[in-house]
């Protein structure tokens, strides 16, 4: 084989790369084009039917934890006020805690008393607790809040008191475990997890199908709406559009390509826009004179989108408070679960400490760095936190409608300014310590 053979060889295999490159291109740009004018007619045909008129958004509950609990509580209810009697309750047993409604008679349905956030031990409450014939349901519900220490084993050993064979049920937006904290001693076979993306809009599902409200119009409209806001939280959509998307993905071996090529952007895009709002921050506080920090957020990101692991993207500054004793050991820490929150916690873990060093920074914290009106409260990894924004409620993990707008220039800006205003209002307050 002679030289100009390589070279020709070598430029042929330039050209079909060169080719093949411009051929991807396009596939992707047709593929987006199709997509667009998928979802565009999906959204105009929505509103031209009143779908995006929802009672849930327009007053802000969408993601309320007590709001939430209080409409599952009424719909299980056999006496509550969507008249349909023990319907949705004995769904609820079939679909979500998979208990045989044939252990149960009609007459105990019907007389099942169904309670809201149940007051036990130290004014603590049960989100909602089902007591029907000697059986008791208890059912811890989170939202966006966090774990308490011992939270599920001390519900869990609340309710065995008066039902040997309770067991305490943790829904959450995906079905993930409790914390080692909360659990505490708990075996497997005392709790179960369940969620709002798999059991809740099930039973939704079914609630909707039910011959029983097909013709009840308020009520079915009410779940309607409902499953809607669920399936937002969850990143559960559904619907005919997304069957015509996928159609346009699986029409041939090159249109897969593309679309796993703009799966790989996308994530990647959400990777950088979790490092921009931590960058933003980080220069925030810089030019409120925090300039000592430590990045946990730049891989974490990464882990959080590309890896999928659970991981707690953060950026920790230190607080320049007056006892040195303590200075080292505890943080001001912004950091994204699903929302962004801040708050103060230990640098290194609490387990390991001296419980008279751990009691001296609780007292020391509540005397001097809590906000005004709020009640100490310490969770297993931190000793106060709260939201950053209480009305955009931008979620990381399943991104919705508030986290798109982080992608428009104005979106992002306003969100910012919001978060900014919540940590400048703190530094006003003195709650988070002024730089002299």
């Amino acid at each position: 084989m002679d030289h100009k053979t390589v070279m020709y060889r070598g430029e042929d295999k330039e050209e079909n790369r060169k080719r093949r490159f411009e051929m991807n291109e396009k596939i992707i740009n047709e593929l987006f084009e199709d997509v667009r004018v998928i979802v565009e007619s999906n959204r105009a045909e929505n509103y031209k039917n009143g779908k995006d008129f929802n009672v849930f958004y327009v007053q802000g509950v969408s993601s309320d934890e007590v709001r939430i609990c209080k409409l599952i509580r009424e719909l299980l209810d056999p006496n509550g006020s969507h008249g349909q009697g023990d319907v949705f309750l004995r769904q609820f047993f079939i679909d979500v805690i998979k208990l045989d409604v044939n252990e149960f008679s009609d007459y105990q349905f019907m007389n099942c008393r169904v309670v809201c956030e149940e007051i036990i031990d130290d004014l603590r409450r049960i989100d909602i607790v089902i007591h029907i014939g000697n059986r008791m349901i208890p059912i811890e519900v989170k939202v966006y809040a966090k774990d308490q220490d011992k939270q599920c084993m001390d519900y869990y050993n609340y309710a065995v008191k008066t039902d040997s064979n309770t067991k305490l049920y943790y829904l959450t937006l995906d079905g993930h475990e409790p914390s080692k904290e909360s659990k505490g001693t708990l075996k497997d076979e005392q709790y179960a997890c369940i969620s709002f993306s798999e059991e809740i809009i099930n039973w939704l599902d079914d609630c909707i199908g039910s011959e029983e409200i097909e013709q009840i119009y308020a009520v079915r409209e009410i779940l309607i709406q409902f499953r809607k806001v669920l399936r937002d939280l969850t990143g559960k959509h559904g619907g005919k559009h997304e069957m015509k998307i996928k159609e346009k993905i699986v029409a041939s071996k090159d249109s897969v390509v593309a679309a796993m090529e703009i799966e790989k952007a996308l994530t990647q895009a959400k990777i950088d826009k979790m490092r921009e709002v931590f960058f933003d921050i980080k220069q925030h506080m810089v030019k409120m004179g925090y300039t000592e920090c430590i990045d946990s957020y730049y891989d974490e990101a990464r882990q959080y989108y590309e890896d999928r692991k659970k991981s707690w993207p953060s950026i920790n500054f230190q607080l320049p408070i007056d006892d040195i004793s303590i200075a080292d050991k505890i943080v001001l820490r912004f950091e994204i679960d699903e929302r962004i929150y801040f708050g103060i916690c230990p640098w290194s873990g609490k387990n390991n400490w001296d419980r008279k060093i751990e009691d001296y920074i609780k007292e020391y914290i509540e005397k001097n760095l809590m906000p005004k009106g709020v009640k100490f409260k310490s969770t297993a990894y931190w000793y106060w936190w709260e939201y950053l924004s209480d009305n955009q409620l931008v979620n990381f993990k399943y991104c919705n409608e508030d986290y798109l707008k982080l992608f428009d220039e104005k979106g992002y800006k306003e969100h910012m300014e919001t978060l900014y205003s919540k940590i400048d209002q703190l530094l006003a307050e003195n709650i988070i310590p002024l730089v002299h």
